[in-house]
């Protein structure tokens, strides 16, 4: 495509003279987000909220009393992952996310294993989080006198879907400002409460037992990273606003690094003082740490706030994690990759609504399935292992990417040396102690189906170089913008 004088291209000039907007030519609108909307995609999709009611009693569950190494190690590694994204975010602009990045940064056969690994995980990521928004708003329900039912459940995540389809088929500026609102509300209750558990402890806010490093293990500590994983991941969603962030190299890099570097402290803090607050208490009522300690604490009324309010954050989750899978998926139908019917956009909302539809029909029925056929606590917690298992190759192969470009560039400094060496021995380790010794009982059957979508996607892309060349080469083609029409994009969101 030929490239004018200002940067745009030369169908985007005819478009603009036509006045034909960027919906109406079937394609997401230009410089509609500023860098706070931005931020609030990445922190809305990472949820604090809902990570510090349900994941952190899963960790401390296995972990014990020092769990807060695990979220603090976990902090480390994803900063790594977020290190690389950011810093390729400043050099390139895509509505693929990490696919897009990668593929840029280090070819197709990289933009490939990020793509499949990546949208792997966003396809269970998105029902897991859903199944997650219905388990709070029942024990909201439950609270105000109505019976725990299967069938109640299954209303809430059929409910949670469809309303998340709904105002994913709106603009995403609408999208991003109830992710700010929900997170800001529910992350205020939570740390309400662990002030007052934080004030009322015993034994004053030093708890001897979260130092005792007798008897320590790297495999206890390790061995629900990828479940930590993916309660610290989604961030990167926000690398898919490319083309609808007004300072795309600036907003997308500060909220992938920001949102994992807020959410970091905040868990490692959180869950100090969660298990200094279960001091004496039994650890089955880990299931719903937050409610338990409001009602030990003397202050059960927050239960209801935090209920409704964790129901609402991981619904904001949800939201946001359609909103960058969407994108994701319409980058795929314009590369060839995926039928072009998912490629579709809103003239009305400039969405992409072929995709965002699509992902609907699967968490409406991968959710009911997860709160149907087992109980929903087991079901959140395998999808979320899972989709972990899959983010840490997509981020470690992403973050890898982006220190071969930074090296073949000749850009190679000491931050994204760091990040890449952080994430290539994150990984590893991660893999290791999830792997060694192998889990077993239903955590399993998820490690063996992980390494049978491994071996699965190592023979498509076999199957892709030698059977199928000219579908491989559109890998990464359909966004592939240059400096110049990045520099013209961000000087046409200050314009409006």
């Amino acid at each position: 495509m030929k490239t004018v004088h200002d940067g745009s291209t030369a169908n985007d000039t005819m478009m603009s003279s036509a006045g034909i907007t960027d919906a109406e030519a079937g394609q997401l609108p230009r410089g509609i987000l500023p860098t706070w909307a931005v931020f609030g995609v990445s922190l809305g999709i990472l949820a604090p909220a809902s990570t510090l009611a349900l994941a952190i009693g899963v960790v401390v569950t296995i972990a014990g009393n020092l769990s807060w190494i695990t979220w603090a190690v976990t902090s480390v590694l994803v900063l790594g992952f977020a290190g690389g994204i950011g810093w390729l975010a400043k050099r390139f602009t895509t509505t693929g996310g990490t696919y897009g990045l990668a593929a840029r940064a280090a070819g197709k056969p990289a933009g490939f294993f990020v793509m499949v690994t990546h949208l792997a995980s966003s396809l269970v990521a998105g029902p897991a989080c859903v199944i997650g928004s219905a388990i709070y708003l029942d024990a909201f329900l439950q609270k105000v006198g109505l019976p725990a039912s299967t069938w109640t459940l299954g209303i809430c995540a059929g409910a949670v879907a469809v309303a998340v389809t709904a105002l994913n088929l709106r603009e995403v500026k609408l999208s991003a400002k109830l992710l700010l609102v929900i997170e800001f509300f529910t992350v205020a209750v939570i740390v309400v409460l662990l002030i007052v558990v934080l004030a009322n402890s015993d034994t004053g806010p030093i708890d001897s037992r979260q130092f005792d490093f007798h008897g320590f293990s790297a495999t206890a500590i390790l061995a629900t990273a990828g479940f930590s994983v993916f309660s610290l991941a989604g961030f990167d969603h926000a690398a898919t606003l490319g083309r609808e962030a007004r300072h795309p190299k600036r907003a997308i890099s500060f909220a992938v690094v920001g949102s994992v570097l807020a959410c970091g402290v905040l868990y490692i803090v959180a869950t100090y003082i969660i298990v200094l607050g279960f001091r004496g208490l039994p650890i089955e009522n880990m299931n719903a740490p937050l409610d338990t300690l409001a009602e030990h604490n003397g202050v059960g009324w927050l239960g209801y706030l935090i209920d409704i309010g964790v129901a609402i954050s991981f619904f904001g989750s949800t939201l946001g994690v359609m909103a960058g899978t969407s994108r994701t998926v319409y980058t795929l139908a314009r590369d060839g990759l995926l039928p072009a019917r998912l490629g579709k956009v809103s003239a009305r909302h400039g969405t992409p609504v072929g995709a965002v539809t699509t992902l609907g029909v699967i968490y409406l029925v991968a959710g009911l399935l997860g709160v149907v056929v087992t109980a929903a606590e087991t079901s959140y917690g395998l999808l979320g292992t899972y989709a972990g298992y899959m983010l840490i190759a997509a981020y470690g192969l992403t973050a890898l990417a982006a220190g071969y470009c930074a090296i073949r560039s000749r850009s190679l400094r000491l931050g994204i040396g760091l990040a890449t060496v952080l994430a290539a021995i994150g990984s590893v380790l991660v893999y290791w102690y999830s792997f060694n010794p192998f889990p077993s009982g239903a955590r399993g059957v998820v490690a063996w189906i992980f390494f049978a979508t491994v071996l699965g996607y190592i023979a498509l892309y076999c199957y892709l170089r030698l059977r199928k060349p000219l579908v491989f080469a559109r890998i990464g083609e359909s966004d592939r913008k240059t400096t110049l029409e990045v520099d013209a994009d961000e000087q046409a969101g200050a314009a409006r």
